[in-house]
């Protein structure tokens, strides 16, 4: 593939494709932490976690809740493949924290159900914090 001189950013979940833009920088959450991506990255390919995906644009700046997947850099492009990419303004900070509580309070015994429960209380916790910077 050419290389090109600016930086894309694509944004693909199971559904549709969210985002094809042209952008300056990227930040990613890796399951191990942030990544910040801008023109010319060496090439690689990542792990997603979950919480906020920021792409910034000549228009400004473009945010998501992303919910695990895997990224790849190259050849200038950002190509984030995610189970969820939901934009700040559908996620409802009121109810996901509702959710939390709910969550945290109907853990029962057992390992498995203990670890499945705080994933998904990390999960509400990653959307929530997206949600309230609206």
């Amino acid at each position: 593939m050419a290389t090109t001189s600016n930086l894309r950013c694509v944004v693909v979940t199971p559904e549709e494709t969210v985002l094809e833009t042209e952008a300056d920088f990227v930040a990613l959450p890796l399951f191990d932490g942030e990544l910040g991506v801008a023109k010319h990255h060496a090439p690689m390919i990542g792990r997603l976690g979950y919480g906020e995906l920021r792409i910034r644009t000549s228009e400004g700046e473009k945010r998501f809740y992303v919910d695990g997947g895997f990224v790849q850099v190259a050849d200038n492009v950002v190509s984030v493949l995610t189970n969820q990419a939901k934009l700040p303004t559908k996620l409802k900070a009121d109810e996901l924290a509702q959710e939390i509580l709910t969550e945290v309070h109907s853990v029962s015994a057992g390992d498995e159900q203990i670890a499945l429960s705080e994933k998904s209380v990390a999960q509400l916790r990653a959307q929530l914090r997206v949600a309230k910077r609206k």
